[in-house]
């Protein structure tokens, strides 16, 4: 036995290595699985089901690693290492995320998908050509096209050059009936202020204010602005966003979420008050913003309850109100336009947001059903250069 420890002192690294993978072992039988990463703001594989037939066609050798993966012990905490010792070796990137000044986080885009932009564009002009009133079209610039003081050195001759891009497909948008909504200069004006969120890929509310008082202004309207609006204003920190669950930076320094509540007097979505949950229940539908989701990772779902089909907002906030008249604006949108729709209750009674992934129905559809004063289709570059559902204007 003595010879034994002996000959075991003489690799004193093997013996750590076997020991540590045994306590790891141990650690993750015991180890109670997750449903859900608040570091990733994303689900976690669960342990498969077995069965013959996955195991020949390889799908649970593959499965069960996902879940290996996903349920390793310790695993946000391996992760902020990994993401520790990259930073120290010089890295100003992971995962398709580069680390800018101030703590910002940008995307990296190489490249456009230009048959697919062409394509989308082509049903925008369909639906221009096909609709009888006016119609409002605005690109959103992305956080990389307009903090470029903020940039990594480097990363601005990488992206795509949304300052040219962006003019071009604006140019390709055409209708007798079309307002183009130049929204690349507003967002450029007001660069050194917090209109993007460090940690996220969407603009804040404040860059979102400042979209609704340029499209307002566009249709001569009257409109909210931020000092009348303060009395409503909330605050949520700590908002880690969609860059900082994709990179994992560990010296990442969480956003304020603000918002306001604004009083409404009716909001439904889908037709109903109530919206169905991931577990099978239900959530009642109560104002514009789910107060319940600002104390989840993912903060930003809070505005309007997220991306869902057709959401309705009515309210007795509209500075233009007629008596005995009711406006109506239709909001065509991705994610970006979450968190401008409450602003369109300050210049409409009505406010009808559609996400073209989710909505019931189609758009001639709603049309029939819903007569409106303008419609506004607003979406950020990078979500229109690869949306496959703006075709749902159309079908």
């Amino acid at each position: 036995m003595k010879e034994k420890i002996k000959k075991l002192r003489r690799y004193p690294f093997l013996v750590v290595f076997v020991a540590f993978m045994l306590v790891v072992f141990c650690a993750d039988m015991l180890t109670t699985r997750r449903q859900y990463s608040e570091l990733e703001n994303r689900t976690l594989k669960q342990r498969p089901d077995f069965s013959l037939k996955s195991l020949v066609e390889n799908e649970y050798t593959l499965e069960y690693e996902e879940f290996v993966n996903d349920q390793f012990v310790l695993r946000d905490q391996w992760i902020t290492l990994k993401s520790v010792a990259e930073s120290a070796l010089g890295k100003i990137e992971n995962n398709g995320v580069a680390y800018g000044k101030e703590h910002y986080l940008f995307g990296k885009t190489t490249q456009t998908d230009q048959q697919q932009v062409d394509r989308n564009v082509s049903y925008v002009n369909q639906f221009i050509s096909g609709y009888d009133g006016d119609v409002t079209f605005g690109v959103i610039p992305n956080s990389y096209a307009i903090l470029t003081d903020k940039l990594p050195v480097g990363l601005e001759n990488i992206n795509i050059d949304q300052k040219s891009l962006i003019p071009q497909l604006q140019q390709q948008v055409q209708g007798e009936n079309l307002n183009t909504l130049e929204l690349l200069p507003v967002m450029e004006s007001h660069s050194q202020e917090e209109i993007y969120y460090h940690t996220d890929h969407h603009w804040t509310t404040l860059g979102a204010w400042y979209a609704y008082e340029a499209y307002a202004q566009s249709r001569g309207l009257a409109y909210g602005s931020l000092e009348e609006m303060e009395a409503w204003k909330q605050a949520v920190p700590d908002f880690y966003g969609t860059y900082f669950s994709k990179s994992k930076n560990f010296d990442a320094q969480p956003d304020t979420i603000y918002w306001y509540d604004f009083p409404v007097t009716d909001v439904t979505i889908d037709g109903k008050y109530t919206l169905p949950t991931s577990d099978g229940g239900e959530i009642p539908v109560e104002g514009m913003y789910n107060v319940s989701q600002f104390s989840q990772r993912d903060k930003y779902a809070a505005f309007l309850y997220g991306n869902n089909g057709l959401t309705v907002i009515k309210s007795e906030n509209n500075k233009n109100h007629q008596d005995g008249v009711t406006s109506r604006v239709l909001l065509i949108k991705d994610s970006y336009g979450n968190s401008l729709a409450p602003f369109l209750t300050w210049s409409y009674d009505e406010v009808y947001v559609v996400d073209l992934r989710a909505l019931p129905m189609t758009m001639s559809q709603l049309l029939e059903q819903t007569e409106f004063d303008d419609v506004l289709i607003l979406y950020n570059y990078e979500s229109f250069q690869l949306d496959r559902n703006v075709v749902r204007l159309i079908a």
